[in-house]
């Protein structure tokens, strides 16, 4: 088995022109692959991110969690779960989605809303 150590991966091309062979023939855009943000609020508070500066509380069980550095544009996609149990739900609300952050709608399964701790991730390109 052979092993690569480097510090910086350059496209040939360009700087993001780096392709990965992902099985026998499948190939795929290494920045397309990368999640872009990902957090893990407790509430209305990130505890961990990667590209969430802040999170901005609305009202109960609905807050805006923003970006550190924004999205080229507002067509990316994020998915989001509770982290707690299986009776809530967690969706990207839409009417506040920007590239800067978007809002997260948190309720239990009786469709009320509800603060909870949530996992959040996001795809697409960086502005």
């Amino acid at each position: 088995m052979s092993e690569l150590k480097v510090d910086t991966l350059t496209g040939k091309t360009t700087a993001n022109d780096i392709t990965v062979t992902v099985g026998a023939t499948a190939t795929q855009s290494l920045e397309q692959g990368l999640a872009k943000a990902w957090c893990h609020t407790s509430d209305d508070v990130i505890d961990d991110s990667l590209n969430f500066s802040s999170s901005t509380d609305n009202g109960t069980g609905d807050y805006t969690v923003n970006f550190t550095n924004s999205m080229a544009n507002v067509t990316y996609a994020s998915t989001a779960s509770p982290c707690r149990d299986g009776f809530r739900f967690v969706f990207i609300y839409s009417a506040r989605t920007s590239t800067s952050g978007h809002g997260l709608y948190i309720g239990t399964a009786a469709q009320a809303t509800s603060d909870h701790d949530v996992m959040a991730q996001t795809h697409g390109d960086l502005a």
